[in-house]
């Protein structure tokens, strides 16, 4: 992926204030003038866009005129991106090395938001995460519709149980738990 950053030059904003078919419009509007697409849907109303500068400067310029804020992201490289496509066949090669077992629980896959425990499943879509948008909002939706309660954010910072928090309804009967390296996870899962 860094490779790819390096070759083609990419940008990230956070769209602040549009909901997702809005945003996708947007998108729509500017593709035919470049590269630009979806990299996350991270709550309701909260997307990010990702491609090259140019297209994502105009989607977030069409962005703040219906009312938006756009936050151009700090990044290396546009992520979630076809800027990236030439890492992904070369990944896919990769973990066609590797055996994958069939995991102990199910797993809610990041690019489709579907529910698997098939590992040929987790381990095609492991490549195409590289380059297809992450349905974060849609992911933390099912696993409420399944009326899950407890919540870990495995790793530094607390930036997923912030977008969480944005998205769990008042009144939801959530847990939320940061656990931030190996010695904390070890503790957790004691407890």
């Amino acid at each position: 992926m860094h490779r790819e950053s390096t070759r083609y030059k990419g940008a990230m904003h956070a769209i602040v204030g549009l909901p997702i078919t809005e945003v996708d419009d947007l998108v729509a509007e500017v593709q035919p003038q470049g590269v630009v697409s979806v990299a996350n849907h991270n709550s309701e109303l909260q997307i990010v866009i990702t491609g090259s500068p140019a297209p994502v400067e105009k989607v977030s310029m069409l962005a703040a005129q219906k009312g938006a804020r756009s936050i151009p992201l700090k990044v290396s490289g546009a992520w979630h991106s076809e800027l990236i496509k030439g890492a992904e066949q070369e990944f896919k090669e990769a973990l066609d090395q590797i055996g994958f077992n069939p995991p102990e629980k199910s797993i809610i896959l990041n690019v489709s938001a579907d529910i698997t425990t098939a590992a040929d499943e987790i381990k095609d879509i492991m490549s195409r995460q590289l380059c297809s948008p992450v349905k974060w909002y849609d992911c933390m939706v099912k696993l409420m519709d399944a009326e899950i309660e407890n919540f870990v954010e495995v790793g530094p910072g607390r930036v997923l149980a912030g977008l969480l928090k944005k998205i769990l309804p008042a009144d939801y009967p959530a847990k939320v738990y940061n656990v931030a390296n190996m010695k904390q996870l070890e503790r957790f899962l004691k407890e």
